[in-house]
């Protein structure tokens, strides 16, 4: 009788626990994608910011214009390439936070990115092949 009891108990508990870890599993896995999404944002507004704070460097990443490694903005050019692939690659390890219905607009995004920047092209070319 009492191990009867023990059982209806247990069953009882782990049918009101199995719903309640769902909600804390789904909780969680909301918490992990804003704080992804706002990681993420972050580096963007830190790019942001030296591209409003140097404007004159923006054609570098956007307009396909290259840059000489004697050109007097080069590290600084360099450096921005650097945050901008940190970036890049953080949507790219992090894509599937942002849903299968957002997969294809980042493919979109990082290639235009890479197309429209001949810097960023060269600096992930040297990177990997170190």
């Amino acid at each position: 009788m009492m191990q009867n009891l023990l059982s209806i108990v247990s069953l009882l508990i782990t049918a009101i626990g199995i719903p309640i870890l769902y909600l804390q599993l789904r909780d969680l896995k909301a918490s992990i994608r804003n704080s992804t999404h706002a990681a993420i944002y972050s580096q963007a507004e830190t790019l942001r910011g030296y591209l409003i704070q140097y404007p004159h460097l923006r054609k570098y990443f956007f307009d396909n214009e290259q840059i000489s490694p004697g050109d007097k903005n080069y590290s600084r050019v360099v450096s921005i390439a650097e945050i901008y692939l940190n970036y890049l690659e953080q949507i790219a390890v992090l894509k599937d936070s942002f849903g299968k219905e957002n997969l294809e607009s980042l493919r979109r995004f990082t290639k235009s990115a890479l197309e429209k920047s001949p810097i960023l092209k060269q600096h992930l070319k040297s990177d990997a092949a170190l």
